[in-house]
């Protein structure tokens, strides 16, 4: 196994300790390769989604109100944040 040096800011460094402790990883390194893991899976998922887009055939155009219901939701879900 290959390591890879890394230097974090103070708070990216209390945040690891925090979630070492709160996680039940054995050490720092685990929690990094957690994240590492779960960031190739998770972008393993975005293009598998994008690949089944693709194949499901040609497109069509929204309508107005298909872009208005969109914009409803970005706007409800952002005053929700």
């Amino acid at each position: 196994m290959s390591s890879i040096p890394v230097e974090l800011p103070d708070h990216l460094i209390s945040y690891v300790d925090s979630s070492v402790a709160q996680g039940g990883y054995a050490n720092a390194g685990d929690f990094i390769v957690a994240l590492v893991a779960a960031a190739s899976e998770k972008q393993g998922q975005i293009e598998q989604a994008l690949m089944e887009g693709i194949a499901s055939g040609p497109t069509e155009p929204w309508s107005d109100d298909e872009w208005q219901a969109i914009r409803s939701r970005v706007i409800s879900r952002a005053s929700n944040l």
